[in-house]
């Protein structure tokens, strides 16, 4: 778990100063820290049965090309897997929905995904209207951050490592 850690905090501080020319990279960076998002959350048990930890997000988005290139990576004693958001029923297979399009917020917001334990993970420059996300991605001038809603994380019955909520720039 300290290696995490490291590897965590190296890949921030390493990656800390983005260009504006290199668009890319900042995807690349996103799918970084969510998928090291995922290395510090515990999620409840009966959610997390099977092999698979399932990553809900637009496949047709740059992020969502960039976290498909993730799966099949272990994280966590399971395999990333990205998938495509699903409709309203099925949100239930989704361990972490990444908003960052109408659709995904509109699923986010709905009834059926509302008490989930899901990491809901969104860019800061995407309107998410009245869903509760629990880690927001922004850039603060040339660098990548995040905040954390601790409140809405141990709602949805998430568990965030102490190392991770020391690296937020927020919690509340």
């Amino acid at each position: 778990m300290l290696s995490r850690c490291v590897v965590l905090v190296l890949a921030a501080s390493a990656c800390a100063r983005i260009t504006a020319h290199a668009q890319v990279d900042i995807y690349s960076l996103e799918a970084a820290y969510i998928y090291n998002f995922t290395e510090f959350t515990e999620w409840p048990s009966a959610h997390t049965d099977g092999a698979s930890l399932n990553v809900c997000v637009n496949p047709r988005t740059a992020l969502g090309a960039t976290l498909a290139k993730l799966s099949g990576r272990a994280v966590s004693g399971k395999t990333w897997a990205v998938k495509p958001i699903p409709d309203d029923a099925t949100i239930a297979t989704c361990n972490v929905l990444i908003v960052e399009d109408a659709p995904a917020g509109n699923v986010a917001k709905s009834a059926s995904a509302r008490d989930l334990p899901i990491l809901v993970v969104r860019p800061a420059d995407v309107d998410a209207g009245d869903a509760r996300n629990v880690v927001t991605l922004f850039r603060d001038g040339d660098r990548l951050r995040f905040d954390i809603d601790n409140t809405e994380a141990a709602r949805r019955h998430l568990v965030l490592s102490s190392k991770l909520l020391r690296l937020a720039r927020n919690v509340t």
